[in-house]
């Protein structure tokens, strides 16, 4: 008879082929599983002999790689339900056990405030199978202010928001017991903020229960940004000065020299399917392919390195030239590459312009510029660059197909790829704002405002 570490491993085996073949998270490495498997074989041997000691690994071991791939979840939640569902019938874990040990996996770092708290939202309308998730709070003035929601949310947005006045205001201390249920989440100097669930619940009723377990998460997201926008308002950076000199080359790295290491594995992968045909038959065929493809991981361990360099504090990508100079050479790469060449509009006195707006501009341009050769099967882009007095703007402009834009966000910051993560950190930490207008079937419309600049207020 099977011991229960066995039994257990082998209902370990199952669980993650189910969540590898669902689809969802591909980006989960073999590394996160094999660390969730080692937890939970570690948790049923601590446990004992008992039944229960194997659910709760299993539980463990669910809850760890499906927090890796939190963000894909929130992203898919069709398809999410229906893994949870699926991991429900093999592992025997109940839905609501499973939701409290994903939403307490803190967020990823790398996202941005607003993704953060949509990825949690979202989460948590997936768990409590609701109609829709929202928050609010109070101003200043004590009127009821709509922070973010997911779902269905027109549909009870009124009974949510008074509910969300009465809990917040403490007329109504207790979650109500109807089609809307309320947490509340304490702040720090702060107004608190109200966590609404909208619609009956299609199983049991365990959403006070989920909300609770996605709140500590939801609070710390509020807590940086907070943060963040008092930095601003004060004009004092809590960030140090090694701190931001970090995150910017962080930025630096991957949109200077990782963009021209992805760029040169693409030109020789598409120089290996061009001479693949050419030396069809030759005895030697195999063996120059295979260098070629010792070349291209040589290229993918570069780009590993890169992505693990820290310490410089200056950044050495800035060229000589001026922006308009720099500009130019961003645009003759893309249409090298594209086979067509972007509109370029630049009006205002851009000299007055800080190196860090600078960077952030050109970073911005160049990553909008990669996705578009990359993804959206475009004809025609304009760039605009205009400075005034009051700061300056920047817009790329694309006909292609187009896509989600808060999709792409969650998908790209768990996925590992910075771009355009790291524009909005970029320009954030300038002070300034991010903006991606898209749709399916286009157009596509990346924008950037960043207020003028002071001396005093350079990052340097």
């Amino acid at each position: 008879m099977a011991t229960e570490e066995e039994a257990a491993d082998a209902t370990i085996d199952r669980l993650t082929r189910l969540i590898e073949h669902s689809g969802i998270g591909s980006a989960a490495s073999a590394a996160v599983t094999e660390r969730a498997r080692s937890h939970a074989l570690e948790l049923v041997r601590a446990g004992g002999a008992g039944p229960g000691a194997a659910t709760v690994a299993l539980l463990a071991c669910a809850g760890e790689i499906l927090g890796e791939i939190a963000v894909d979840l929130a992203a898919r939640p069709g398809d999410a339900r229906r893994l949870i569902d699926a991991i429900e019938r093999v592992a025997g874990v109940s839905h609501a056990a499973l939701g409290r040990e994903v939403l307490r996996t803190p967020s990823p770092p790398e996202l941005s405030a607003d993704v953060a708290i949509e990825v949690q939202l979202a989460l948590v309308l997936t768990f409590t199978e609701v109609g829709a998730i929202s928050l609010w709070t109070l101003s200043a003035g004590g009127d009821l202010v709509h922070i973010s929601h997911v779902g269905a949310f027109q549909d009870g947005a009124p009974a949510s928001a008074r509910l969300a006045g009465a809990v917040l205001s403490r007329r109504e201390p207790a979650p109500a017991l109807g089609s809307e249920v309320a947490i509340t989440i304490d702040r720090w100097l702060h107004p608190a903020v109200a966590l609404v669930a909208h619609g009956d619940p299609v199983r049991a009723d365990h959403r006070v229960l989920l909300l609770e377990a996605a709140a500590p998460v939801l609070g710390s997201i509020l807590e940086r940004d907070d943060l963040r926008a008092r930095e601003q308002i004060s004009g004092q950076s809590v960030v140090t000065s090694v701190e931001r000199r970090l995150a910017r080359l962080r930025f630096d790295l991957h949109d200077g020299p990782q963009q021209d290491v992805h760029l040169l594995a693409q030109d020789l992968r598409w120089f290996r399917d061009q001479l693949r045909p050419l030396i069809a038959g030759d005895p030697n065929a195999d063996r120059l392919l295979g260098r070629i493809d010792d070349f291209e991981a040589q290229l993918v361990a570069l780009d590993g390195d890169l992505r693990r360099i820290s310490t410089s504090v200056q950044s050495p990508f800035v060229h000589p030239g001026t922006l308009a100079q720099r500009l130019c050479q961003i645009t003759d790469a893309f249409s090298a590459r594209s086979g067509f060449e972007p509109r370029t509009c630049l009006e205002g006195d851009l000299t007055k312009l800080s190196e860090s707006q600078e960077l952030a501009l050109l970073a911005l341009i160049r990553e909008a510029l990669s996705n578009v050769r990359e993804h959206s099967d475009a004809n025609e882009v304009t760039i605009g660059i205009c400075s005034q007095t009051t700061g300056v703007e920047a817009q790329v402009t694309d006909d292609g197909v187009g896509f989600d834009p808060d999709t792409m966000l969650v998908r790209a910051a768990r996925e590992g790829h910075l771009g355009l993560v790291g524009m909005h950190e970029r320009v954030r930490m300038l002070g300034g704002r991010t903006q991606i207008e898209s749709r399916p079937g286009g157009p596509t419309v990346i924008s950037v405002t960043l207020p003028s600049w002071t001396p005093h207020s350079e990052e340097e």
